[in-house]
Parts: structure tokens; sequence; C-alpha cells
């Protein structure tokens, strides 16, 4: 069967949506399938109602709207819909028709709703990419990787091998070098000082990401990636630019501009590259993960905060080695207390890009905003160096001070906001699309309020560690955020005539939800 929804008043008048599978919800919210007048049709709620399709027929289920959902003029809870039913979302509010429309040869409803679900893999696969250069025009929001085959023990072993063999192998580099740069004692004293706040630093960022929690694993990568990877190719760049400056000019004034060209222009362009593209290869490889772009600017920081870390362990040996212990506090009031995020405020420029890139649909948008957000990363990288060079050369550290409170904190300050905004956009759509299963009772509403609430949650998360419950929660919370946000790449990929592997993915969620719900 098809179903056809109408719209015979109002603002959607003559329009026509389609249902084979799945939901449509309805309402002035702006995840809605069907989305009336924000402000002209104010009589349907935010989220009024959901049509979905069942085994046996179309069902019209009332979201616990204000002015109700009617049918054939009987207002209703839940009903099952036939050809030439009426309905009107709310008295006086807008009213549509229905058409389904009956196949040539019919079998078993429950042979239907199975073919239908094959139907629906099978066109999905028809626009699953293979190879590189696939991956790349597959980043938009609607792209989801689908579940591919489960791949053989011994390759994932033979995975596992290489990377470890690739981070110790990296390790080693970047400990020569930082032995190398500033003497094996004050190496280790200052990878002391780095990493023990490096740990605290990341909460911020794991906490903006509670409704959807990516895996410990990718995170450690990612920290990685900034750390050894990002630290290697930048070091070496840097250093070569520096030198080459240097023996160009020669003397005095050649080593000078050696270090503000290495600051001013080489580290930014380079150090945001470095980190900027392991963004990238997040956004490419792993975007089973990478849904929004709360996800980019948490992924993009903690790859900073890796490259930071390490980063702070030559500064910190360094000062350590030529001016001791007083020395090494002073700059980790500095660069510890006054801008641990500095690095974390840059890249997240490129996350958001990145992160824009894997919502939209549009190619050009998919191509540009990495492309704009590497730029954004760049321009504020120079712009803290040039501060810190320019303003201290000139002025003392109270120049630095001043650039700091008029440059540093407002920008700061406007991140932080905008992170939580984009915390606040993720909750709102959360909640949105997980009322349509509170609705049909697979989601108590205590567990959606607490799924959705960034206080509820943690403290709910928090208890478990004293019942026993912390990793059933855990699970149970991030297959409700990993569910909510199928169905809204679901709304985006359906609106946009696109594909989602969610289509796939949604029915395994629910799955995992129920296998947690009564765990918790």
């Amino acid at each position: 069967m098809k179903f056809q929804l109408t719209i015979t008043s109002g603002s959607l008048s003559g329009q026509t949506f389609d249902l084979e599978s799945g939901f449509l919800t309805i309402g002035r919210g702006e995840n809605c399938s069907v989305r009336f007048d924000p402000t002209g049709e104010r009589i349907a709620s935010k989220q009024h109602a959901f049509i979905e399709a069942k085994a046996d027929g179309y069902y019209i289920t009332d979201n616990q709207s204000t002015n109700g959902t009617i049918v054939n003029g009987e207002r209703i809870q839940i009903k099952k819909l036939n050809a030439g039913d009426s309905i009107q979302f709310g008295k006086n509010g807008v009213t549509a028709a229905v058409l389904i429309q009956q196949v040539a040869q019919q079998m078993p409803a429950a042979d239907q709703f199975r073919q239908a679900e094959i139907n629906q893999f099978n066109q999905a696969a028809q626009h699953v990419p293979d190879g590189f250069q696939h991956s790349m025009s597959n980043i938009g929001l609607g792209n989801i990787a689908t579940a591919a085959p489960e791949p053989s023990k011994t390759k994932a072993y033979i995975g596992i091998g290489v990377t470890i063999f690739a981070i110790i192998f990296m390790s080693l580099i970047v400990g020569l070098l930082m032995f190398a740069s500033v003497g094996i004692i004050p190496a280790i004293i200052g990878a002391v000082v780095a990493f023990t706040p490096a740990f605290i630093y990341l909460f911020p960022l794991i906490w903006l990401d509670r409704y959807d929690p990516e895996p410990f694993w990718l995170l450690a990568l990612a920290f990685a990636w900034g750390g050894l990877v990002a630290v290697i190719v930048s070091f070496i760049v840097n250093t070569g630019v520096g030198l080459g400056v240097m023996i160009a000019v020669g003397g005095q004034e050649g080593m000078i501009l050696g270090d503000i060209v290495g600051a001013v222009i080489s580290a930014p362009l380079v150090e945001e590259a470095s980190k900027g593209i392991g963004v990238l290869v997040l956004l490419i490889f792993f975007r089973k993960y990478f849904d929004d772009i709360l996800d980019g600017i948490v992924f993009a920081g903690v790859i900073a905060l890796g490259f930071a870390t390490v980063e702070n362990v030559l500064y910190y040996g360094r000062a350590f080695g030529s001016g001791g212990m007083e020395m090494l506090m002073f700059l980790f009031v500095l660069r510890g207390i006054m801008s641990p995020f500095a690095h974390v405020s840059f890249t997240a420029m490129i996350g958001i890009g990145c992160g824009i890139a894997r919502e939209s649909h549009n190619t050009l948008v998919k191509i540009i905003m990495p492309v704009l957000g590497y730029f954004g990363a760049v321009l504020l990288h120079a712009l803290w160096n040039g501060m810190a060079t320019f303003l201290s050369a000139f002025f003392g550290l109270g120049g630095f001070l001043i650039g700091y409170i008029v440059i540093e904190i407002p920008f700061f300050l406007i991140f932080v906001g905008f992170a939580f905004y984009v915390m606040w956009r993720q909750a709102k759509i959360l909640k949105d699309m997980l009322a349509i299963d509170i609705a049909r009772g697979l989601i108590p509403q205590e567990h959606g309020d607490k799924a959705v609430s960034a206080f509820k949650s943690t403290g709910w998360l928090l208890s478990g560690l004293f019942n026993g419950k912390f990793l059933p929660r855990s699970r149970y919370l991030r297959a409700l955020g990993k569910l909510g946000l199928s169905y809204w790449h679901i709304q985006r990929a359906t609106a946009a005539q696109g594909q989602t592997g969610s289509f796939q993915q949604n029915p395994i969620l629910r799955e995992e939800v129920l296998k947690w719900r009564d765990k918790v």
C-alpha cells in the first residue's frame, strides 16, 4: 500500500506527502515532515501528530497536542486511517484528506511489511558508494554509512595491530624529538605538568557530547592524531621554515624574522592543516559516528587538545631547563590556566565547517564549508600568535595581558556560547524526534525527559555508579540519542530526496533501546 496525505487548507494547501514505511511527523516544529506555518497556524502544536506505517495499515496518533486531532469529525488518540478519511489538526485548524493506493497483487500483511523493509534496504543500497571518491561525495548528513558485513577477525586483528604499532612508533619519534630539544629530565617534568591537567580539559567536551557520546576508542584515536601525527608534521615543517628564513636573511635579524614567520605564518597554516586533516579523516572514514556540528566541535577539540598537550611538553620542558621550577609555573599559568582551550577554539572552526558539511545535502556546501573552517582556524591562530609575538615584544607582559583581555576572552566566550547553542539545538532535535516513540510507548516519558536534559541525564548516569547501573544507563542514553538522530536523518534525507543508512539503522537502534530499557 501507498499512503498519501493531501493538505486541503492553510499555507500548505494542495501539497501532497507520501508514506510507504516509517513515519510522517506533523506540526509546527522545524523538524516535522509536514510543517505548518509556525506563526500563522498556531492551532496546531509543534509536534501535533504522526502517521505510522504498520503491517496492517496506516495509523495516526495524536501527540498530546493542545487542540487535538480530529478524524471524520471525531477527536481521536490513535486511529487506523482509511482512504477518503478527513483529518483536522485542532478544531478550526488545518485540514487534510487521506488517499491509500492498494497494490495490484495483495500478499499477507506481515509479508507486506517485511517486503517494504526489503525494498527500502535495496533502494538505499543502490546509492551506497564505493571507494574514496564516493566517500568524499557522501559526506552529507543524509548519507550515513550503511551497515557493512562484519570483517573477519583476522582483518580486525591486523588493523588493531597496525594501529598500535603506528602509535608506538610515532610516540617514540615524538619522545626523541622532545629529548633532543629540551633534554631528558626537562622533557619528563614537562610531560607530567602537561598531561596531568589534560584529562580535566577533556571533561567539558565529553559533557557537551553527552546526548550522543562517541566511543572512547575513537576519541583516543583523535587525541593521538593531534598529539602524534599533527605534532610530528608541524615540528618538522615549522622548524624547516624557521631555519630557511634564518639562513636566507642571516645574522640576528634572520633569527628574529625566522621566529616571527614561524609563529605568525607557518604555525597557523601548518598546524591547523595537520589537525584539520584529522577531522577530515573522521568525517570521511568514521562518518557513522560523525553526525552533526556538535560532533565536529568535539572531535576537533579532542584533536586540538592532543596537539596542545604534547606541544606544552616542549614549552614546559624549555621553561624548566632555562629558568627552573619558577619559570615552569609561570608558563603553566599562561598556557595551562589562562589559555588551555586556545587550540580548541582555533581547530573548532574546522570542526564546525565539517559539521555543517555533514548536515548538508548540497554538494557545494559539503566542499566549501570545511575549507572556510580551515581558513577561519588559520586566521584565529595567526591573530593569537601575532598578539603574543608583537605585543609582548613591544609592551612586555602587560601588552600580552591587554591583548588577552581584548581579543582572547571575548572570542572564547563567543565560542562557548555557540557550543552551548549547538548542544541545546541537539537536545531540541532529540526531544522532537523521540516524541514519536514516547507516544507509541516504546520509551517511557520519564526516560525521554532524562535523555534530553543536561542535568537530569548527568545526575541519572552518575547515580548508576552506586547501584551498578552505570553501564546500562550509559548504553541506553547513547541508544536513545542515536535513535532520535536517526529519525532526524530520515526526515532530512526525505526532504532532500536523498538516501540515508538510517532507514536500515533505525530498527536496529529501536532493538538496542528495548535491550537496555528494562535494565536501567
